[in-house]
């Protein structure tokens, strides 16, 4: 998992007027979701996608164990922008060149545009990479740990889309909130982007890169023993977050203590074939395809398991893809150091 060249670290990344499309669709469209809320349904998807190197596997998790006050919302995706406000930002002509020119390719489609907004938190995530395409398989219809086991395991390369991102950081603040990355694989030493940031960010290439967002915020905020999966991030003003259970708040923070990032990412390819093959789904791969290649490849390296009925959502199952295909990070900064559940 290394990426096709280093992350490039870019400033002024949209207009003025872009920013403030942004922030105001942000604030006035919401509520908005935890990103665990989206993305994982049990402690073991979670650590299938984040979990840390050489995890005890006998120390049995919750998911509640694990949630952050990260929210995310989706501007776009798939080629059609969900916000009608950011419809000419999505289809940027600007952005979709500095990828295409990042992997030396001749078209590029637009693909995820979310943002993630974060409240002063802790960082339970060992490090990630963001999830993969293949034709056939995608976000759309596999569980974002199943992507990423299937990204570990090295045996989709055949299906695989290109990809990069540019992604836009606004945290002006020195209170930790940087970005670490692997640029040279999990195994060996990271790198670090430090705050604070505004408009400014990274052409990367993070669905082959492990990274993580770290720790932000106040750290005698950072805790919000009610928070709930189903907890929701509203605006309340001009510059103030409240976090509600329902009609409860449990929580409200200043513009001055969140994290927030745009991310945006492309497909990209080499020439009008490779966009066919692609749109015509010429050369699809299944998401039952790739379970059963991940099934006789454990059976390959001597795994015994037996078959469950409903692999997307056994745990036990999910845990042992998880062992099969272990990659984490080895060390962090010294400045960023992973937060350990029940010791933050």
């Amino acid at each position: 998992m290394t990426p096709l060249v280093p992350p490039k670290y870019i400033e002024n990344i949209f207009t003025p007027e872009e920013v403030d499309i942004l922030f105001g669709v942000v604030r006035n469209n919401g509520p908005w979701r935890l990103v665990a809320a989206q993305h994982f349904s049990s402690a073991e998807e979670y650590l299938a996608v984040s979990g840390p190197k050489n995890q005890d596997p006998n120390r049995k998790l919750e998911l509640s164990d694990l949630l952050t006050p990260t929210f995310r919302g989706y501007l776009g995706n798939f080629g059609v922008a969900y916000e009608h406000e950011v419809h000419d930002i999505y289809f940027s002509r600007r952005l979709l060149d500095m990828i295409n020119s990042m992997h030396g390719t001749e078209y590029a489609v637009p693909h995820t545009f979310l943002f993630n907004l974060r409240t002063p938190a802790h960082s339970f995530d060992a490090g990630h990479f963001d999830g993969s395409s293949w034709r056939g398989v995608n976000l759309n219809n596999a569980p974002l740990w199943l992507i990423s086991v299937m990204a570990k395991s090295g045996l989709f390369d055949r299906w695989a889309v290109k990809a990069g991102q540019v992604i836009a950081y606004f945290y002006d603040s020195t209170i930790d909130g940087g970005f670490t990355y692997w640029p040279d694989g999990p195994d060996l030493p990271p790198q670090r982007f430090a705050p604070p940031f505004w408009n400014s960010g990274l052409l990367t290439d993070n669905e082959k890169m492990f990274h993580r967002g770290e720790a932000n915020g106040p750290r005698d905020k950072r805790k919000i023993p009610q928070l709930r999966l189903d907890s929701l991030i509203h605006g309340h003003g001009s510059d103030e977050w409240s976090i509600r259970n329902g009609d409860l708040e449990i929580a409200r923070f200043h513009d001055r203590d969140t994290r927030f990032l745009v991310h945006y990412s492309a497909h990209v390819f080499d020439d009008l074939a490779d966009v066919k093959r692609y749109f015509e789904h010429t050369d699809d791969l299944t998401v039952e395809t790739a379970l059963g290649m991940l099934m006789d490849d454990m059976r390959a390296r001597g795994v015994t398991f037996a078959e469950p009925s409903d692999p997307l959502t056994d745990r036990e199952f999910i845990a042992l893809l998880s062992r099969t295909y272990a990659m984490a990070p080895a060390a962090y900064p010294a400045e960023a150091p992973l937060d350990v559940v029940g010791a933050a």
